[in-house]
């Protein structure tokens, strides 16, 4: 089924999300990505925020939706397919296996991999069954990124280059719109443990300094899914800044932002202090453990 922009406007749908492919920094549309989506279970309202966050590292050349758009789910659907120029692949429900659309989606996955023109993927789903086409892909040197829901199983998570949280781009659009009672998925402290363990792997200024683009690089390298919105923050710099018992960031002037401990004034003691947080996981999350004098 193809939809029919002259008989669905794609503001009627009540269901249809705020997100455009304009919200979002414009990045190297010179990398082309292949946009797949597993229709059957993920949110209609949730795309336009995906394509949104696609934008700030590529073009999404090819658009498709993976489900039985017959029904009730076509009917839902048809305006955010409209809107945002997907392509609905139709898998009839009558019949077909239980896994009839995720063998679909991974069969033209594998069709435009081979035909050698895209730079990354993108997977919106939460099936654990996409683990191994991620892992395929990247195989071929190519980024595959998933968006999905919190729920989604680890396995999914580290098989892919980076995992986007759905939750956290409604987080972020419910703060672009205003909505200051949206609450984050996790408590700010809850990173404390792996940023600080970041920090004394990077750290080799003799004053414990370390630049906060390669902390993000070296967190996003450690853990798929770190994000800075997950713990109510837009950036890493933010996020860093409202930990400041425990960091002191420095982005003064022209300067490159950079980060420190507190109570930290060389690479040996960074490294004492990070492995003594981590033989005492408690400590590191406590609010009352002290950061010690700047």
């Amino acid at each position: 089924m193809r939809p029919d922009p002259k008989l669905h406007d794609a503001h009627s749908d009540p269901g249809q999300d705020a997100g455009t492919e304009s919200d979002a920094p414009i990045g190297d549309l010179s990398r082309q990505v292949a946009l797949l989506i597993d229709a059957d279970n993920v949110p209609r309202n949730a795309i336009g925020k995906v394509i949104a966050e696609i934008a700030k590292f590529g073009q999404p050349v090819e658009r498709r939706a993976y489900g039985d758009f017959s029904g009730p789910l076509g009917q839902a659907w048809e305006p955010t397919l409209v809107r945002y120029t997907i392509d609905p692949r139709h898998i009839p429900i009558a019949g077909r296996g239980k896994n009839a659309s995720d063998i679909a989606l991974v069969i033209d996955a594998m069709d435009l991999l081979h035909g050698g023109a895209l730079d990354a993927f993108c997977i919106v789903s939460s099936d654990s069954d996409f683990a191994s086409l991620a892992t395929r892909i990247r195989e071929q040197h190519l980024e595959c990124y998933v968006f999905g829901s919190d729920c989604a199983p680890e396995r999914l998570r580290q098989a892919c280059s980076r995992f986007i949280l759905l939750e956290n781009l409604k987080f972020e659009s419910a703060r672009a719109a205003g909505n200051r009672k949206s609450k984050p998925l996790r408590p700010v402290t809850d990173s404390l443990r792996g940023i600080r363990s970041a920090i004394a792997g990077l750290v080799d200024d003799p004053a414990g300094w370390v630049q906060v683009s390669l902390l993000e690089r070296e967190l996003n390298r450690r853990t798929t899914d770190f994000d800075a919105r997950t713990y109510g923050h837009l950036s890493l710099k933010d996020l860093l800044s409202a930990l400041s018992r425990w960091f002191v960031v420095d982005s003064s002037g022209d300067a490159v932002a950079r980060v420190r401990m507190k109570g930290t004034r060389s690479v040996r003691k960074v490294q004492i202090d990070v492995s003594a947080a981590e033989g005492s996981q408690s400590a590191a999350f406590s609010p009352n453990a002290g950061p010690g004098s700047d």
